[in-house]
């Protein structure tokens, strides 16, 4: 048996997840990349800011396509999302992995200005009114929607077939998504980014659910790779 990776984020986000398992991977996977969120551009009317805010690569790439001059101080959940801001010319100041966490820190240098938070329609962490209650000035813009999509066919291939299936999940709304989409006759095993991603797909639904050791993309991918191992092991 072969077992099947199923990556959910975002087309551009899977293809960059798929070549670094890739790499790090040498045994048979079928890896079938399954959006369950599509990115649908909005844009605001943002004005003028001191720093900016940015808890996902979609707010990188928002700032981008929306002009916003470069060279700003900017506020980033992860080292993923700090590379890219840093490549948009901006000064990523990085944070633990998660919004609350990033907020905490945000909270605790007291940055000066008007901050400003571009977000997708569907967010959590309460970033903006935990930063104005703490006494920031904070404002947060939707620049983006994520619009949910169901499984594709090779996606459903997999999940119809006794092999196991891996799913890494980023967050707690694909989290969601994907529960409902269930039950699934392949034995799945849930690769969460949280504990709050798991708590979000439940137990009922997979064999096994494994939380990532820390909130970020390497965790995520050796806990994946751990999971490949363990799951080749098994087979073998």
């Amino acid at each position: 048996m072969t077992a099947s990776l199923i990556i959910t984020r975002p087309e551009a986000q899977s293809e960059s997840f798929a070549a670094e398992i890739t790499a790090r991977w040498a045994e048979p996977l079928n890896i079938v990349i399954s959006p369950l969120l599509r990115i649908i551009p909005l844009t605001p009317d943002i004005g003028a800011m001191d720093e900016l805010i940015f808890t996902s690569a979609n707010g990188v790439e928002a700032a981008q396509r929306l002009k916003i001059p470069d060279g700003l101080r900017a506020w980033c959940v992860g080292d993923r999302t700090g590379d890219l801001a840093k490549a948009a010319g901006f000064v990523p100041h990085v944070g633990p992995g998660d919004a609350e966490g990033l907020v905490d820190t945000i909270i605790a240098i007291k940055p000066k200005g008007r901050l400003v938070h571009l977000r997708g329609k569907h967010a959590r962490g309460a970033v903006k009114d935990r930063l104005r209650a703490a006494g920031l000035d904070c404002e947060d813009f939707v620049t983006y929607d994520q619009q949910p999509q169901m499984l594709n066919k090779d996606a459903e291939l997999a999940l119809d077939a006794q092999e196991p299936v891996i799913f890494p999940l980023f967050s707690p709304r694909t989290a969601t998504i994907l529960r409902k989409q269930g039950p699934f006759c392949a034995p799945v095993h849930v690769i969460a980014l949280s504990k709050a991603v798991a708590d979000a797909f439940g137990s009922d639904t997979a064999r096994q659910v494994t939380v990532a050791m820390r909130p970020d993309l390497p965790a995520m991918l050796t806990a994946t790779v751990d999971a490949l191992r363990a799951q080749s092991g098994h087979m073998g």
